[in-house]
C-alpha cells in the first residue's frame, strides 16, 4: 500500500508541475498599450503616447547565423536601448528572441531564449534592474520577413525589446 501512495503522490506532483510550468507572460504590443499608469507600484504614471514613443524608439538586436554572441552592431543597439530605458525607470520590458527558419523547432526555441538572455545580461550590466526584465523565445514562429533567402534570414535572427505588463 505504501508504494501505491508514493506513485499517486508522484503523479499528482508531476501534474501540478506540468500545469504551472507552461504559464506565459503577457506581451504588450504597441497597439495594446494600456492607459496611463503602467509602471511599478508606487512610481509615476506614463502617458499612453509616451509609452508608444518608448516602444517605437527601442532598436532590434540582430545576430549572426546559429549564434547568440553580440556583434559590435548588436552591442551598440543594446547600449542605445539601455539609455532609453534609463529615462523610464518604471517600465518593465520583455526580450523576445527570434530565429530564422533553419533548424528544428526545439533548437530554434532554445537559441531564441539564449539570444534574449544575452540581451538581458548586457542590459543588466548597463544598469537596467533585473526585476524589470524577462525573456521569451518565439524560435522561428514569427518571421519578420517570410522569404527563404539570406537577406530574410538575417532580418529574422533578432531580439526585440518590448514594453510589457
Amino acid at each position: 500500500m505504501h508504494t501505491r501512495h508514493l506513485i499517486i503522490y508522484a503523479a499528482a506532483l508531476l501534474l501540478v508541475v506540468a500545469l504551472t510550468g507552461g504559464c506565459a507572460k503577457k506581451i504588450v504590443k504597441p497597439n495594446d498599450m494600456p492607459s496611463p499608469g503602467l509602471g511599478m507600484a508606487g512610481q509615476g504614471a506614463i502617458a499612453e503616447g509616451e509609452l508608444q514613443g518608448v516602444q517605437a524608439s527601442l532598436k532590434p538586436i540582430y545576430f549572426d547565423f546559429d549564434n547568440y554572441t553580440l556583434t559590435p552592431d548588436a552591442q551598440a543597439a543594446i547600449d542605445y536601448n539601455a539609455e532609453v530605458l534609463k529615462r523610464f525607470p518604471t517600465l518593465a520590458v520583455v526580450a523576445e528572441g527570434h530565429c530564422d527558419e533553419r533548424g528544428t523547432a526545439e533548437y530554434n526555441l532554445a537559441l531564441g531564449e539564449r539570444r534574449a538572455g544575452t540581451v538581458v545580461q548586457r542590459l543588466a550590466a548597463l544598469g537596467i534592474a533585473g526585476n524589470r526584465m524577462s525573456t521569451v523565445s518565439f524560435g522561428s514562429e514569427l518571421p519578420v520577413d517570410p522569404n527563404h533567402n539570406e537577406e530574410a534570414w538575417a532580418k529574422n535572427r533578432r531580439v526585440y525589446v518590448r514594453v510589457s505588463k
